[in-house]
């Protein structure tokens, strides 16, 4: 602790133990002599208490204090800074009370992180103060000084805590829930400043991109987020698929939290979009989470649009694809199951490798095999495999049978049953 104080003091200023450590000549001599003060408290407050480190965002995973970030330094430089008025130092700490009320920390954890800055302080400013050779009554006014500003400050704190839980929760749910109404709204029926006032008054600062989420089951009545994705992430609940919308969904480790968030829920995100886009973003969520449903990703308990947009495209109006895929694959219906897997698995190779060579390669199988496949193909389809719209709709097809949790039933046998039913009547 002594490597970062001078060897040599000026006189310490005279100043009211009254006024605390806001007291401006008192702030700006310790900013001058311990510059580093605030960001070493900080680190003293994440290593004695854990739970605090892992709580809030900005430290480590790990709870190691050398990784507190430059924003939170900033923070904590801002809340020390002489210059600054009472009232801007009360709001700051009215922030960090909206903080830890975000992130799950108790009114009385966050009483004992002041509690704890202020003695790991003492233990800081003491030092320096005797080596500057304060008198006994200035030391025992620098005491007075630290604790009373300590109880100011936690006092902001608190009440801003407690203006959450009270009606302020109640308040701010139903703005959060408005804003993601407005956030899902259409394109074009609302007004360009509504989603401005909206997202003002839920307290949430609107991101360059955003993801919509849904959730394969319905919340359980009393059950809440994840303290870890309540500040920022935006939530209705009530929904039969609960819906959350998730800022920067890009960020690095966003999706591992959501993950981690959601364990045991299956749950599709949809397109990052802009957050005028949000409507199409909740389409091709809703889209994905059916298609998990029905078996397209298996062993997966989680999709991202992004990650599979080929395959949210082939199979995004079931209809058709079925119609392509009975089109393109009637000539295999005489076959059995067996051999008609064969041949399409052999196609695929082709039709991706352009060469008969490196589909036996792909496959693993003897070029001989390969080369009877191709002849047993050439007799079905002819010219067609020469042919480049043929080639490219044929292997759209096998990709999508691929995918789709039933095969399709082909036009043959559709036929079939309309002969079938004309014959009886029916």
């Amino acid at each position: 602790m002594n490597e970062s104080i001078p060897t040599e003091w000026s006189p310490l200023p005279s100043f009211e133990a009254g006024g605390g450590l806001e007291d401006q000549s008192l702030a700006l001599y310790f900013q001058s002599w311990l510059p580093d003060l605030p960001e070493r408290v900080l680190e003293d407050v994440w290593r004695s208490m854990p739970e605090i480190a892992r709580a809030l965002p900005h430290s480590s995973e790990r709870g190691a204090p050398s990784a507190i970030d430059r924003k939170l330094r900033a923070f904590i430089r801002n809340i020390a800074d002489p210059t600054r008025s009472p009232e801007d130092r009360a709001r700051m700490h009215r922030a960090l009370g909206r903080s830890a009320y975000l992130h799950g920390v108790g009114p009385v954890l966050l009483q004992r992180a002041y509690q704890a800055g202020a003695r790991f302080a003492w233990r800081r400013l003491g030092e320096a103060v005797r080596r500057s050779g304060a008198t006994a009554d200035q030391l025992y006014r620098l005491t007075e000084a630290v604790f009373a500003s300590t109880e100011e400050l936690c006092g902001h704190a608190l009440r801003s805590y407690t203006e959450l839980t009270d009606d302020g929760t109640a308040a701010l749910r139903r703005n959060r829930r408005r804003l993601l109404q407005v956030i899902l709204a259409e394109p074009g029926t609302l007004g360009p400043s509504v989603l401005s006032r909206a997202a003002s008054a839920a307290r949430w600062t609107v991101p360059r991109s955003i993801a919509c989420v849904v959730l394969d089951r319905p919340w359980e009545t009393g059950e809440r987020l994840p303290p870890a994705l309540e500040p920022d992430v935006l939530s209705d609940l009530r929904q039969p698929e609960p819906r959350l919308i998730l800022p920067e969904p890009d960020r690095p480790g966003r999706i591992d939290r959501l993950r981690r968030g959601l364990e045991g829920i299956r749950f599709a995100i949809g397109t990052r979009v802009g957050v005028t886009e949000a409507a199409q973003s909740l389409r091709t969520a809703e889209h994905a989470l059916a298609l998990l449903r029905q078996g397209a990703f298996p062993g997966a308990d989680h999709v991202r649009c992004d990650d599979h947009l080929s395959t949210l495209l082939l199979l995004n109006d079931e209809h058709l694809t079925r119609r392509l895929i009975e089109r393109r694959m009637a000539a295999l219906e005489q076959l059995d199951p067996e051999p008609r897997r064969r041949l399409l698995e052999t196609l695929l190779a082709w039709l991706s490798t352009g060469s008969q060579a490196q589909a036996a390669v792909r496959l693993h199988l003897h070029p001989q095999t390969v080369r009877y496949r191709m002849r047993r193909l050439d007799e079905l389809f002819g010219d067609q495999l020469h042919d480049p719209a043929w080639r490219f709709e044929m292997e759209l097809a096998i990709r999508a049978h691929r995918l789709l949790p039933r095969p399709a039933r082909s036009l043959r046998r559709t036929d079939h049953l309309h002969e079938d039913s004309g014959r009886h009547g029916t």
